[in-house]
């Protein structure tokens, strides 16, 4: 049995897998991130005692746990050298684990998490090469390279967030740079962009969504263009455009057998991945096909613990 931890800025998303890949329990509990290190340190390990108790499995029967951390992550170290949403720069998050839990840890990118689920269990089954994209408040990207993660050096493999697709006249990100990717069709972006087109006085039923919430969600802008608001459907091509546009050119340079989209934006289905279909064709090379590569993903929320659970068991088996 293998304990999971998939850790955001806003949940914890946490489960114990066996070595087939089934969750025997899963919790999802909100992040303390306002208690630093320490205060999510022991969160693990109360998380860890009431997943235990809830299926009577004794302390020995766990091998190993693996945690999967929204940021940019040295996997052979273990140390996040940078997590935005926490607040965390250079925590050597596997050894305070350890002493923690007392458990061998193994600690990747959340992304990359997910793209191994989704390999082992999901829309990206019987692949070796894969690309992983997860949009969600941010963006990110799991690489799979002949079966095993692709990290880079420094763990910035992936990052497709930050591509710059409009360094002159885009938005500011939270990186620094101007124009990321992030900035153009990440969930956030939609609300932005749905926001600015309110304000703006088009006639979208946006106009009355944000009048009785105050703000706006990527889910309000997927639900609009499903009803066939025409200003929602275009914020929505707007945002495939740029992502079809990557995609297509990191397409060039590792050729995955599959493209899974992935991440809590990703929930919207074919209103979204159709255009990115769509965009993905027009830029990529004459005969190379996105309706055959392109696949929403399969695991939701559960990729990610699923796929720390196939890492775990990689270490054992």
């Amino acid at each position: 049995m293998y304990l999971c931890f998939d850790l955001g800025g806003t949940n914890i998303k946490a489960g114990i897998i066996d070595a087939e890949g089934n969750i025997r329990v899963r919790h999802t509990t909100p992040t303390k991130a306002a208690a630093g290190i320490d205060g999510i340190l022991q969160q693990f390990k109360e998380i860890s005692e009431s997943l235990m108790g809830e299926i009577c499995l004794r302390r020995e029967e766990i091998k190993g746990v693996g945690v999967g951390i929204a940021g940019f992550v040295q996997t052979e170290d273990g140390i996040v050298v940078r997590a935005v949403n926490l607040g965390w720069k250079n925590i050597p998050i596997k050894e305070k684990l350890e002493q923690h839990l007392g458990y061998p840890v193994f600690v990747i990118n959340d992304a990359n998490a997910a793209a191994l689920g989704e390999m082992w269990k999901g829309a990206g089954q019987n692949t070796r090469d894969l690309l992983c994209l997860t949009l969600g408040t941010g963006i990110g990207a799991g690489i799979i390279i002949d079966g095993k993660i692709h990290n880079g050096s420094k763990g910035l493999a992936g990052e497709i967030g930050h591509f710059q697709i409009e360094p002159h006249r885009g938005r500011k990100c939270n990186c620094g740079k101007v124009g990321c990717l992030e900035t153009e069709s990440s969930g956030s972006a939609l609300a932005f962009y749905g926001e600015k087109a309110v304000k703006q006085g088009k006639n979208t039923v946006l106009a009355k969504v944000m009048k009785d919430q105050q703000k706006l969600t990527s889910k309000d802008i997927a639900n609009a263009a499903a009803q066939g608001d025409q200003v929602a459907i275009q914020i929505i091509d707007r945002a495939a455009y740029y992502l079809g546009l990557a995609l297509a050119n990191i397409y060039l340079v590792i050729e995955p057998q599959r493209i899974v989209i992935g991440g809590g934006v990703a929930a919207a289905g074919e209103i979204l991945v159709k255009p990115i279909i769509k965009w993905f064709n027009h830029f990529s090379l004459a005969g190379v096909e996105g309706e055959k590569l392109i696949l929403p993903a399969k695991l939701g929320n559960n990729a990610g613990i699923i796929g720390l659970g196939k890492l775990v068991d990689t270490q054992f088996s």
